[in-house]
């Protein structure tokens, strides 16, 4: 059985990189990236109790209190969809492949995940102050990404962490805020090839005007491993399973859409190129391959225009050898 914390409405949450699985950063300093997410977070402890149920003998109780034994302890965070900065951003990907960023500002930050290897995850280590208790959650890696935008609001993005441990920390965290610019979602394009994009953007089809919301949920396939190690924790991290993703438009139902997704297109492979980037220089470019798996009407908005919505499921394209590419521009030159 499984303890969990519950959700908890923190008041500061700071990223550090490791220098090692299974060794925790330390946080009593101004360094490590102050992170802008859901200011309500639930972190689970994930111990795991075996209460002996089965031992009890010559007595009428099903247990006995001094039978239960902690078996593992593999903890949860997760963070909800919330605004997030271009700043932050990279961190979700680099913890999936240790991106080196380059440029001069803003800086490029490429998740370029190889479909023939396992790339090399970089495990974080976060501190979380709930206004109460400081905590250090240690060994995270990534379990599921997710990041939508619509036309009237902000970028937003939300993350779980699969984690190797956590524990209460005297540590005083004094990182400060960055600049942290935000990326409207009014700034975002779709656009459509017969092959797989480029960030660049050349070529290919920009339907302008169509697109009014999207949602990409990704699970990379990254988990820790549990071994026989003697240790109650985690002892390592590694690809355990596919890439897999979801990635949803919605877009006006007129003549003019309908030729990027008509309902014949289900089963048919598509190239998509999502990008937003601001005055600055900062934004995100998402380059896919994916399969059509439904589109369906789903009514009208505020202003009456009716809708479909376009259901993709990422897919392996056997020319270029690619899935997904996201580009991240950024403020942030390092990794904290």
């Amino acid at each position: 059985m499984a303890v969990n914390l519950g959700a908890r409405n923190f008041t500061k949450v700071v990223a550090k990189s490791e220098s090692a699985f299974g060794t925790p950063a330390t946080f009593n300093d101004a360094n490590g990236e102050l992170l802008f997410l859901d200011v309500v977070g639930a972190v689970d402890q994930g111990k795991t109790l075996d209460l002996g149920d089965d031992k009890s003998a010559a007595i009428r109780a099903i247990r006995i209190a001094n039978q239960a034994t902690l078996t593992g302890i593999q903890p949860v965070v997760s963070f909800g969809a919330a605004n997030i900065s271009m700043r932050n951003l990279p961190l979700f990907f680099d913890g999936l492949s240790s991106i080196t960023p380059t440029g001069a500002g803003p800086y490029q930050w490429a998740y370029t995940p190889s479909m023939t290897d396992l790339d090399t995850l970089k495990t974080y280590s976060l501190f979380v102050q709930d206004g109460y208790k400081s905590y250090i959650v240690d060994g995270c890696t990534p379990s599921e990404i997710t990041i939508s935008a619509d036309a009237s609001g902000l970028l937003q993005g939300g993350i779980t962490y699969n984690a190797r441990n956590i524990a209460e920390t005297a540590n005083v965290s004094t990182a400060a805020i960055s600049t942290q610019p935000f990326l409207p979602g009014r700034l975002f394009g779709l656009s459509t090839k017969s092959t797989f994009m480029v960030k660049a953007g050349t070529g290919g089809t920009a339907y302008t005007n169509h697109l009014t919301s999207w949602s990409l949920t990704l699970t990379p396939g990254a988990a820790p491993l549990q071994a026989m190690s003697g240790s109650l924790n985690y002892g390592g991290v590694a690809y355990t399973s596919a890439m897999n993703g979801t990635l949803e438009l919605t877009i006006s139902s007129n003549s003019t859409a309908a030729t990027i997704f008509p309902y014949d297109s289900i089963g048919t492979q598509k190239f998509i190129r999502l990008a937003g980037v601001d005055a600055a220089g900062y934004g995100l470019t998402i380059l896919a391959s994916c399969v059509v798996e439904n589109v369906s009407v789903i009514g009208s908005d505020s202003d009456g225009l009716i809708l479909n919505t376009a259901t993709l499921q990422l897919a392996y394209d056997t020319t270029s050898t690619k899935t997904i590419e996201v580009y991240v521009d950024s403020p942030l030159a390092t990794r904290p």
